[in-house]
């Protein structure tokens, strides 16, 4: 099955082309959120390299957030626009679970070592000092999910490793572009910080969470194809602080602007 994904929930957009669990070609830019100048270009850059056109493509797959608000709706926008009228399937799949495809096919070559399998612990900056984030184990190279996505702090993440019998004391893989600022807050000799290239979502693992959703009977039309925020919009948020203290709309807990919506 010939599968397009790409990613823009954070400041690195890419796209990949897939024929089943083989990668055909991958691209991706880290130049901030961009994303409305540079995924089409991308996707387009995967394509034609691979040789395949939008007739060619079986499933279309994005990242449908949590994350940057605007860049989730550019890439569930993008893949909605691309799959119209083609009558092909359409999946949407959880960043942090995209990021936990890459680190469960690491901790399986831990565990072939004879390394006890870590909790997989995603985390992407959420701002108003939140992450989102879940918790996944490796099973055979595939994250099994053991929480749902959330937006918590790094008190409430540190007291769910510590206190849940089902995680305390085994070791973390952290992975994601938030991973760098919750180390300091998670229990300390327990964590594993993955290399540099495991900040950032792979497109290709994208894919194969895609593929892994389709064989469920997950995949959806484009129409249904829907992001996930997990939080409400800035621009609601702005609303909800009007009407409680006009001077404090538009600001974050630090008091200054928030861009989270941008």
């Amino acid at each position: 099955m010939t599968v397009l994904a790409c990613d823009s929930c954070s400041g690195t957009a890419s796209a990949a082309l897939c024929d089943g669990s083989r990668l055909i070609s991958e691209a991706s830019v880290t130049n901030g959120n961009t994303h409305t100048e540079t995924l089409m270009p991308l996707i387009e850059t995967v394509l034609r390299t691979g040789g395949a056109g939008i007739s060619d493509i079986d499933l279309f797959a994005c990242t449908s957030g949590p994350g940057s608000f605007t860049g989730v709706r550019i890439g569930v926008a993008t893949v909605k626009g691309l799959a119209l009228g083609s009558g092909m399937p359409c999946a949407g799949v959880s960043s942090l679970e995209a990021l936990a495809y890459a680190a469960a096919a690491e901790a399986a070559v831990s565990a072939a070592d004879g390394c006890r399998p870590p909790v997989i612990l995603p985390l992407l900056d959420a701002r108003r000092g939140q992450f989102y984030t879940a918790l996944f184990e490796p099973d055979g190279g595939i994250p099994l999910r053991l929480t749902d996505d959330e937006a918590l702090d790094i008190g409430k993440i540190s007291s769910i490793l510590t206190e849940d019998e089902k995680y305390a004391g085994r070791p973390v893989l952290l992975c994601g572009d938030g991973a760098a600022a919750a180390l300091p807050g998670i229990p300390a000799g327990r964590c594993v910080m993955p290399p540099p290239h495991r900040s950032f979502i792979s497109p290709y693992y994208v894919a194969q969470a895609a593929l892994a959703a389709h064989s469920r009977g997950q995949s959806v039309t484009d129409a249904a194809l829907l992001p996930s925020y997990l939080r409400i919009p800035q621009a609601e948020r702005d609303r909800l602080e009007r009407l409680k203290d006009p001077g404090t709309a538009g600001t974050d807990t630090q008091g200054t602007t928030s861009t989270e919506a941008k």
